[in-house]
């Protein structure tokens, strides 16, 4: 078993486990209606996690238009919470309002053996975001965090599954700082499903955010070991 330099335990997740925890997340999110789904490649036959998302964006418009249209897209979205809601829905909502979709798919490395958030983003137009503009909307308490190489920590490749280009959150330090977290969750003996607790850390710096009933999603108690994560050894 292997220290990082503060000590805490390198934990790595297997992939028959990594899928487990998505079934569990997959579970939870039929239940509340949020929209992830497991796909599966069909050349390739792995699976990953995916949403799609739209987010709302204000225009330059008086605070009293800004309000109503606000109430209104809300109000569609809600309407359509358990069904496809397509990109010509949306658009009618309000025209002074800038509308992003972004679809986020979460993929197992098998190279650094943790999860992987891919995510891409365009307007209603099919004009995709540039990596400037992904980082522009990045909230200003995480681009503090992330000053020192945004263009390492965020950038631009190749779906392994689906062969076109994504934005992904490298996963060069998802090891480091989940190791910690669930150093000290076994220290306090809490469960807590892995996946849940990844995407609710990286998945607001690229405005993906949990709703809070998934902090109850936890794996049932097991002792056998290929059920946990295995620590580096």
């Amino acid at each position: 078993m292997s220290r990082s330099v503060a000590g805490e335990e390198d934990f790595f997740l297997e992939e028959k486990r990594f899928k487990q925890y998505c079934e569990e997340f997959i579970k939870h999110s039929q239940e509340i209606g949020d929209g992830w789904e497991w796909r599966t490649s069909k050349d390739l036959g792995d699976g990953y996690l995916s949403k799609t998302h739209f987010q709302v964006r204000n225009r330059s418009i008086p605070p009293d238009l800004k309000e109503k249209c606000s109430d209104n897209i809300e109000q569609a979205l809600s309407t359509h919470a358990e069904e496809s809601l397509d990109d010509s829905q949306v658009a009618g909502v309000c025209a002074t309002e800038e509308v992003i979709r972004y679809e986020y798919h979460v993929l197992y490395s098998s190279s650094y053996q943790v999860p992987v958030l891919y995510f891409r983003a365009c307007f209603l137009d099919g004009r995709p975001l540039t990596l400037d503009e992904i980082w522009r909307s990045v909230h200003a308490c995480y681009q503090d965090r992330l000053q020192e190489g945004p263009w390492d920590t965020i950038t631009q490749q190749e779906h392994p599954l689906v062969g076109q280009p994504f934005f992904v959150l490298h996963p060069c330090r998802t090891n480091e700082f989940i190791s910690s977290i669930l150093t000290s969750s076994r220290k306090y003996n809490r469960h807590t499903n892995y996946i849940v607790l990844w995407l609710s850390t990286v998945g607001p710096v690229v405005g993906l955010n949990l709703p809070l009933s998934y902090a109850a999603v936890a794996p049932e108690r097991n002792t056998n070991a290929d059920s946990v994560e295995r620590p580096l050894s």
